[in-house]
């Protein structure tokens, strides 16, 4: 189920069609990892949105220019910071990710998760 016109805007994330939002070939570390996406909202000045991203497994580096609260709906993944801290997600997992973190993940069975950013400066994907 999708409502994307009225005030109260809705996506069914387990069905919806997502766009490629593909890694940077220099980001990936190991196997191919494809990932999409679809912003549900996004604020008028770009610096605030919420939505949907999914990505089959591989590895691959990400540098946090937001913070980025998550829900993971399904899959498993590893994400590892900056100072070696290492931990595994699964469906049903909620986290919380700070502007200017180093991140690695390890994506095990592919993810699918919902996000909200929250950035100084507008976000395009």
């Amino acid at each position: 189920m999708s409502n994307q016109d009225g005030l109260i805007r809705s996506i069914d994330p387990h069905s919806a069609v997502l766009d490629s939002w593909p890694i940077t070939e220099r980001d990936i570390l190991q196997g191919t990892p494809a990932a999409s996406g679809k912003v549900l909202w996004q604020s008028d000045n770009q610096c605030l949105l919420n939505g949907v991203w999914s990505c089959t497994p591989g590895s691959f580096e990400f540098d946090f220019t937001w913070d980025e609260t998550i829900y993971f709906i399904n899959g498993r993944v590893e994400i590892s910071d900056e100072s070696g801290h290492s931990q595994i997600y699964n469906g049903g997992d909620y986290i919380h990710i700070t502007k200017g973190t180093k991140t690695v993940w390890k994506v095990k069975q592919k993810i699918l998760k919902v996000f909200y950013i929250r950035s100084d400066d507008p976000v395009v994907f």
